[in-house]
């Protein structure tokens, strides 16, 4: 276990940019690639598909955020107890811990602020990727 804890930590900060970069570099070539005619077909069959899912999906995460305040799960945003500062989460971490930390900090359980950020996500993406990679890079780990 003390291997573990002196192993050198990858820099998240690249592997982030670098998945972000090979992203938008398969999108360009493939925008290159395929016709145009194919992409707004595509786009059109997206279109109606999100026409249908997202409601379902406000329905789907209102139901859960329900459930969650009759499970208690939602009692640290009422309840006053002392915060000390935020700080990114080392034990409740999917990604880069950032859902962790919020959830910590708040005092819920870390699926309620989960699924509003994915909430957040499908809004605005742009807008939410670069707060949370903000968010990532300078906000140090508990």
């Amino acid at each position: 276990m003390a291997e573990y804890r002196n192993a050198p930590r990858r820099p998240r900060a690249a592997v982030v940019l670098g998945i972000i970069l090979i992203v938008f570099g398969l999108l360009s070539l493939a925008g290159n690639i395929v016709p145009r005619g194919i992409w707004v077909q595509v786009g059109a069959i997206i279109g109606t598909i999100w026409r249908i899912l997202w409601p379902c999906a406000l329905v789907a995460a209102g139901a859960y955020l329900l459930w969650a305040s009759k499970r208690g799960k939602l009692a640290g945003f009422v309840a006053s107890r002392p915060r000390g500062p935020f700080r990114r989460s080392i034990a409740d971490k999917r990604f880069l811990g950032v859902c962790g930390g919020i959830a910590y900090y708040f005092g819920v359980d870390s699926t309620v602020v989960r699924v509003i950020a994915v909430i957040l996500l499908v809004m605005s993406p742009p807008t939410v990727l670069f707060a949370y990679i903000l968010v990532a890079l300078l906000v140090p780990r508990a």
